[in-house]
């Protein structure tokens, strides 16, 4: 009966230092990061003047010098289904950018897509165009992602 009551108290105490050892956090050699891009376009411009567009592109606090893929996606406020889509050229340090001259006098939405290290990201700014009539309503589906 002692040998089964030993038994019993050495099981116990095994599976309490197993489970002392399970609570331990474990540690990981780097912090996920996350990607961000920082979107920069004047606020307004004349009809038919090229206007710079530019984004800042980080992972974490570094710059980002290899992502995957930069576009740059315009299109007049209220007509997201006739948006353009125009390659990122890299400037260096994690800025991209791009020109654009645009025709006709409104407010358009300027959203890059940043795709690096295996996430995506794309926020949206918009730029006043010539003298705009109307501020149309924002569509839902304007808004900004990430991924």
């Amino acid at each position: 009966m002692r040998l089964g009551k030993w038994l019993i108290f050495l099981v116990l105490l095994g599976g309490l230092s197993a489970c002392s050892q399970a609570d331990k956090p474990a540690t990981s050699a780097e912090e996920p990061k996350v990607l961000t891009a920082k979107l920069s376009a004047p606020k307004q411009a004349a009809k038919n003047e090229r206007a710079v567009i530019k984004a800042s592109v980080l992972y974490g606090d570094e710059p980002v010098t290899d992502a995957d893929e930069v576009e740059f996606e315009v299109w007049k406020s209220g007509s997201k289904e006739k948006s353009e889509l125009q390659k990122a050229k890299h400037d260096g340090k994690g800025i991209y950018s791009m020109e654009k001259a645009f025709p006709e006098d409104g407010v358009y939405k300027i959203q890059v897509h940043v795709t690096a290290k295996k996430q995506h990201t794309m926020p949206v700014t918009e730029m006043k165009v010539g003298s705009p009539k109307n501020d149309p309503e924002t569509d839902d589906k304007e808004e900004a992602h990430h991924h």
